[in-house]
């Protein structure tokens, strides 16, 4: 195999473990704003999503050199 593909076949790997992990922090968000929760116990799962949602959207962004 290439360097060139295998650079490829990683960057869209990347892409698609960033991609599930932002719908993940994005479903999770929606699930707590949604749903009556225990504060501290909310503020845990927000900041969870958050992390999910910033990963996923950096991995989207960046390229695998």
């Amino acid at each position: 195999m290439k360097k060139e593909e295998t650079e490829a076949r990683l960057n869209l790997l990347t892409k698609i473990i960033g991609l599930i992990m932002l719908l993940i922090g994005l479903f999770l968000e929606y699930g707590i704003l949604t749903t009556a929760m225990y504060p501290p116990l909310a503020g845990m799962f927000q900041i969870i999503a958050v992390l999910l949602i910033v990963i996923g959207a950096f991995s989207l962004i960046v390229k695998i050199v």
